[in-house]
């Protein structure tokens, strides 16, 4: 049993505030992250390949063929199951892909990065593409 004394003592105790300014506040919330990145149990965020192609300037179906490589978490099992992905895995990955092979990652624009553009290296000189209508000769009137 706890004497009437004790008791009052923890009400105060609850009942008593501290005021932290931010600066504070930030410090301890920085250490907290610290110490969670030390046991590994911060939460990662998990993106699909829609987000992920954004992030980093890629395309989506490159995401979804390079899955298994990008480490791809599978929500479910059946067929095609959904796909999520960890972005800083994702980073690390491509970084160390940049860095072993030449072949990098096709960008948004269809191109390779670090690649000559299309026809650029085969000296192939490419015909325009031009809307419909547009290449056909022009009427005798």
């Amino acid at each position: 049993m706890h004497s009437g004394r004790a008791m009052d003592s923890s009400v105060e105790m609850a009942s008593a505030r501290i005021k932290l300014d931010p600066q504070a506040t930030e410090a301890i919330a920085r250490r907290v992250v610290e110490i969670l990145e030390q046991r590994g149990l911060q939460q990662h965020e998990l993106v699909d390949a829609a987000e992920l192609a954004r992030r980093f300037g890629i395309e989506r179906s490159w995401v979804y063929s390079h899955a298994i490589e990008l480490g791809a978490v599978k929500l479910g099992s059946g067929a095609k199951p959904r796909l999520r992905f960890d972005p800083q895995i994702v980073a690390r990955v491509l970084r160390r892909v940049g860095e072993e092979s030449a072949a990098d990652p096709p960008t948004r624009s269809g191109e390779r990065a670090g690649q000559p553009s299309a026809g650029g290296g085969s000296g192939v000189r490419l015909l325009p593409i031009r809307p419909r209508g547009e290449n056909e000769p022009p009427s005798a009137a």
